[in-house]
C-alpha cells in the first residue's frame, strides 16, 4: 500500500485490540471493525476476517470512522478513570473512603466500576486523547471534558507525591533524609513496559522535594529507569526506606514477603496506590497503612 502502489481511498484500517498483561481473547474471539473508503475492499476484508474470528466483523465505512473508534475507546477509559481519580481526592477530604462509595454504587446494575490509582500510563490511554483534542481544535470545537480528564489523570502522580510527603513528615521522618520505595515501575501489571508510566513523574516530583527514591520491579530491565532513581535488583536489598508505595499491581509486588520487608524499613509506612492490598492484614503485621482515596 506504499508509494506508487497506494491509491487514494483504497487503504483500509483495522484498529488494534489488545490488552497487554492480562488474559484477553485471542484473534479468533475479538470483534473487528474495518474502515475503507472503497466499499468493495472493505466488504472483502470483512469476508476475510470472518474466516478468522467467531465474533462480529463490521465494515464501518470510511477509514476515519475506524480510526476515530480506536481513539475514543481510549478517550472513554481516560475519562472514566479521571472521574474515580477525582473522587479519590474529594472523598478523603470528607472523611470517606472512595472505595466504600464505589462498592456501594456498584450494587446498581448499570454503574460502571473503575478503581483510582497513582496515574494512567502506557502508549494508548494517556496519548490518544490528545489526538482527539487536537482534531477538535482544528475544526474549532472545544473538547473540554477530554481535556479536563487528561489534566486530572496527569496530575495524580503529583497529588500522590504530596500525600506521601505529608505522611512521612507527620511520622517524624527527617525532611532532608526521607526515602521512598516504589514497588513496581511499569505502567501496568505483569508487563515490562515503562512507557508513560506514572511512576516516573511520581519519582521526579518526590526527588524535586529532596526525597530519595528507590524502586523494585522484576519486569523492567535495569537500563529502563531514569537517572537519580536507585534500582533494586532483589527486594531483600531494599533497606532503610520510610514508606513503601505500591505503584504497579504486579503479582510479585502484591505477594512479596511483607513481614521481611517490614523488618528492613526505617519507618513502617505503606501506601497502596492501586487499592489491591489486604491493608487490614498488613496492619496486623505492624505496617501503618494508607491508600489512594482513603482518609488519612
Amino acid at each position: 500500500m506504499e508509494g506508487k502502489n497506494r491509491e487514494k481511498g483504497r487503504s483500509p484500517y483495522r484498529p488494534e485490540r489488545f490488552n497487554p498483561g492480562t488474559w484477553a481473547p485471542g484473534v479468533r474471539q475479538v470483534a473487528r471493525v474495518i474502515g475503507c473508503s472503497n466499499p468493495d475492499i472493505g466488504h472483502a476484508l470483512v469476508s476475510l476476517y470472518r474466516k478468522l474470528t467467531s465474533e462480529d466483523v463490521r465494515y464501518v465505512g470510511k477509514l476515519e470512522v475506524a480510526e476515530a473508534a480506536k481513539v475514543i475507546e481510549n478517550v472513554q477509559r481516560d475519562i472514566n478513570i479521571a472521574l474515580v481519580n477525582e473522587l479519590a481526592r474529594i472523598f478523603p477530604a470528607l472523611d470517606v473512603d472512595v472505595e466504600d462509595v464505589l462498592s456501594a454504587a456498584a450494587t446498581k446494575w448499570n454503574f460502571h466500576r473503575y478503581t483510582p490509582g497513582v496515574g494512567v500510563g502506557g502508549h494508548c490511554i494517556p496519548v490518544d486523547p490528545y489526538y482527539m483534542i487536537q482534531r477538535a481544535a482544528d475544526v474549532g470545537v472545544p473538547a473540554g471534558l477530554i481535556t479536563a480528564a487528561r489534566a486530572v489523570n496527569r496530575s495524580m502522580p503529583s497529588h500522590v507525591a504530596g500525600v506521601l510527603s505529608d505522611l512521612m513528615w507527620n511520622s517524624g521522618v527527617p525532611a532532608g533524609d526521607a526515602k521512598v520505595l516504589l514497588l513496581g515501575w511499569s505502567y501496568k501489571a505483569e508487563v515490562g513496559d515503562p512507557r508513560e508510566t506514572p511512576a516516573e513523574p511520581l519519582a521526579e516530583t518526590l526527588m524535586s522535594k529532596g526525597i530519595k527514591v528507590g524502586t523494585w520491579d522484576p519486569h523492567i530491565e535495569f537500563g529502563e529507569y531514569p537517572d537519580g532513581v536507585e534500582v533494586i535488583s532483589e527486594i531483600n536489598e531494599a533497606k532503610g526506606y520510610d514508606i513503601a508505595v505500591l505503584v504497579t499491581a504486579h503479582r510479585a509486588c502484591i505477594e512479596l514477603d511483607w513481614s521481611g520487608l517490614l523488618k528492613q524499613m526505617r519507618t513502617p509506612l505503606l501506601y497502596d496506590g492501586r487499592r489491591v492490598l489486604d491493608l487490614d492484614g498488613l496492619k496486623q503485621l505492624g505496617w501503618q497503612t494508607y491508600a489512594v482515596g482513603r482518609p488519612t
